[in-house]
């Protein structure tokens, strides 16, 4: 693999007491998890392709370009021996947990988990966030919350949609970021907005075109944007490229005017320098940003 260490790093900015990069390494293609709507053998290829030394290569190389950390699961350090990456090919990468289940009496326990694999940093689910909200018992958004705040790491909050942060916002809670979808609905598999449903992400996948089929992650951009404009908690932003429905320069420049402080992106290793070559040349243009920057 060509040396990057000379090349041009993200920029970083703050969350807590950690300094990273404002593009975050996701892990959807390290579990392997494609959203590929109705390409049924991607999961299988993306498996296949990304073995344990291409993504540790993959993640020395995000690295040599400024992405200093990344979003993990704990399910992805046991498919994969992931901690060998830190300690056979010395990485320095730091890791936000996504601590994933929507029992409430069983988070500390994963988040223990997370813990002791090594997590920096933390936040609550957003599957959770917006089925908790949705059946109407969004206490335990702040429950979960809470719990990782008693561990003295960055604590987040996540969502697909902008109701549990609305009610966040609304509660004073006062996280360290929120972990938040984003992107727009302008490309051909989207369906039509008279269909969307709140919960249709953890639903079956509907065989109608026009209904959702694992090709929706973020509902209402525009109300977000506006939202989001007032809020003082930085905002790492996710799904932006709809799941590579959208071309990476449009993706993110959308994201960025719209006013995520980070930006979490699944890359694979041959996606690496364009996409923090795109960064760069967003971040260092003049942005038509409402949102001040706010780590």
């Amino acid at each position: 693999m060509a040396d990057a260490k000379d090349g041009p790093k993200v920029p970083t900015g703050k969350i807590g007491d950690l300094t990273i990069g404002r593009i975050i390494c996701g892990s959807n293609l390290i579990s392997p998890n494609m959203h590929a709507r109705d390409l049924l053998y991607m999961n299988e290829l993306a498996g296949r392709y990304n073995t344990p030394e291409r993504i540790f290569k993959t993640l020395q190389l995000c690295e040599e370009m400024g992405i200093n950390s990344v979003v993990l699961k704990s399910h992805n350090f046991s498919r994969i021996g992931l901690s060998r990456y830190w300690t056979e090919w010395g990485g320095r990468m730091k890791w936000i947990a996504d601590v994933i289940t929507k029992d409430i009496d069983q988070f500390e326990r994963k988040l223990v988990e997370h813990l002791e694999l090594g997590a920096a940093a933390a936040y609550v689910w957003g599957g959770a966030s917006d089925i908790w909200y949705h059946q109407d018992k969004p206490g335990n958004i702040i429950r979960a919350f809470e719990i990782i705040k008693k561990y003295g790491i960055p604590a987040g909050i996540g969502s697909h949609r902008l109701e549990p942060i609305m009610f966040c916002e609304k509660e004073g809670i006062k996280p360290d970021f929120y972990f938040l979808t984003l992107h727009h609905h302008r490309y051909w598999s989207a369906h039509p907005k008279e269909n969307w449903r709140f919960i249709e992400l953890y639903e079956k996948n509907s065989p109608h075109h026009d209904h959702y089929h694992d090709n929706m992650f973020h509902h209402d951009s525009a109300r977000t944007i506006e939202f989001m404009k007032a809020v003082k908690i930085p905002w790492i932003a996710f799904k932006v490229l709809a799941a590579g429905a959208i071309p990476p320069a449009e993706g993110l420049r959308y994201a960025f005017e719209g006013g995520a402080d980070f930006i979490c992106l699944g890359m694979f290793d041959f996606q690496v320098r364009e996409d923090v070559a795109i960064t760069n040349k967003i971040l260092a243009e003049n942005l038509n940003r409402p949102r001040p920057w706010l780590a």
